[in-house]
């Protein structure tokens, strides 16, 4: 076997192997329940065939396969760093799902999500975080929470809307799909890291008291090839979707190698949480132009839910 024959074998068996992996790993969704109206990806609620309820985050809406990737990628790192974060299931959904769904419009989203979507368990008893529960959470607890999200660029956890719930007296965080220093591992997307910094202003668990030390050093000590594992599970679909590099084991080594290197540079942390106590945090009147204007620009890119 001549060398460039024996490169294509060992490329071809290591796809094998993501492809294995990844089948054995797919809930296949077989009942729809209902949308869940809100956010830009509509989730449904649906059952999956391993007799367990799941909320689905349709590739068809929304910045779509992009924002699965990120969040998968976000949750698995939080779960690593013992982040309460729910961990994300891979939920196939078959051309004829579509058939159940009443509205015209979700059918129509069903259809553009067939294959691969992302899910995570449905909790159905969870009520939402609020400020009186904060007081029984663990200040560590708390300070991880947000490092985590100031590491990830997270911009989705506000004191308006903390995207956290509770469970049986445990804290879960939700929706990792806008964590900008995950997306800019995958696509060159620019973005004003001050401006982003004003959001986390509003974080729930904002302090400037928080110490980044140890959480720099967990970050640090996550091993390589924990992080190679996690992009190596992203499904094929997925990978190829977003055309990071010229075929499928290129992209995953870009988006492998980037990721490495974040976790390495905890500079980058300490020099946001400086940046953070000198930043003023937005006015009502700022947020709501704010996000009028990213609703513009979404629905220029992606049209109207």
């Amino acid at each position: 076997m001549v060398q460039n024959d024996l490169i294509l074998y060992v490329a071809t068996a290591k796809q094998e192997c993501y492809d294995k992996a990844q089948q054995s790993a797919v809930i296949q969704a077989n009942q729809f329940f209902h949308e869940l109206r809100k956010g830009s990806s509509l989730p449904l609620l649906v059952g999956g065939d391993d007799g367990n309820t799941y909320v689905v985050k349709l590739n068809g809406a929304g910045d779509g396969v992009l924002a699965s990737v990120v969040e998968w990628v976000a949750s698995k790192l939080g779960g690593l760093l013992q982040i309460p974060v729910l961990q994300p299931v891979f939920v196939n959904i078959d051309a004829s799902f579509a058939e159940q769904a009443g509205d015209p419009e979700t059918r129509v989203l069903l259809e553009k999500s067939v294959g691969i979507n992302l899910g995570t368990a449905y909790l159905p008893d969870a009520s939402s975080y609020s400020e009186r529960y904060a007081q029984r959470l663990d200040e560590f607890l708390k300070q991880q929470i947000f490092l985590f999200d100031v590491f990830l660029l997270n911009v989705d956890r506000t004191d308006v809307n903390s995207n956290m719930i509770v469970h049986n007296g445990k804290l879960w965080c939700l929706d990792y799909s806008s964590s900008l220093a995950v997306r800019s591992s995958i696509i060159r997307e620019p973005y004003r890291e001050h401006v982003i910094l004003k959001c986390l202003k509003r974080h729930p668990f904002y302090s400037q008291d928080h110490e980044p030390y140890g959480f720099i050093k967990d970050l640090k000590e996550i091993p390589d090839t924990s992080i190679r594992e996690i992009v190596d599970s992203i499904p094929t679909e997925w990978i190829d979707n977003l055309k990071v590099g010229k075929n499928n084991a290129e992209s995953r080594r870009t988006i492998t190698g980037k990721l490495i290197d974040k976790k390495q540079h905890g500079i980058a942390l300490r020099n946001r949480l400086d940046l953070l106590k000198v930043l003023k945090v937005e006015t009502a009147e700022e947020a709501s132009s704010r996000s009028d204007a990213n609703r513009k620009t979404f629905e220029q890119k992606w049209g109207k839910l």
